[in-house]
């Protein structure tokens, strides 16, 4: 690519950038006021009759079409903590059947923020045998080959130094 190409994708990413960031807020603020329109107005069943919860149908007859604002209702918990009062209650209502519901699962998280610090206090704390560490530690595709990502990074923009450029 030529600087001029550079310069000019730099360009149209920051203007796309701030477009994107301008067209959600007000994505947002459209949000708000149908589901405010659906609360007044007038809801009615679900399409899916399996489904628990009500709808209001939004009406544009400029364009002709109709987009559903959905208040589900009674959302399903998706995890719970061992030995709880909800778990004893789920436990207790299941008629022998938790198991078909509900499933323990383990796992360990990362304590440090992010990779670099991982690596840091790898270094730190394990020494010589950090560099084996690491590598154990690395996502690996299908191939076994390490990932790894590109990022552009639009929010770190900062103004050109024209003198030096």
């Amino acid at each position: 690519m030529t600087p001029q190409q550079i310069s000019q994708d730099i360009e149209r990413g920051l203007e796309l950038r701030a477009s994107i960031k301008s067209s959600t807020a007000e994505l947002k603020s459209i949000e708000k006021r149908l589901e405010q329109a659906g609360l007044e107005g007038e809801q009615i069943p679900l399409q899916e009759a399996d489904r628990e919860g009500r709808q209001f149908l939004a009406r544009s007859p400029k364009l002709g079409v109709i987009v559903p604002v959905v208040f589900e209702s009674d959302q399903v918990i998706a995890s719970i903590q061992p030995d709880t009062d909800v778990f004893r209650e789920l436990e207790r209502h299941s008629c022998g059947h938790f198991s078909k519901f509900w499933q323990p699962v383990s796992k360990f998280d990362r304590v440090q923020k992010d990779g670099q610090t991982y690596r840091k206090a790898a270094r730190e704390i394990i020494g010589p045998g950090a560099p084996q560490f690491i590598a154990a530690s690395l996502q690996r595709d299908k191939n076994g080959i390490p990932k790894s990502r590109t990022i552009i990074a639009w929010e770190n923009a900062k103004p050109l130094d024209l003198a030096h450029a």
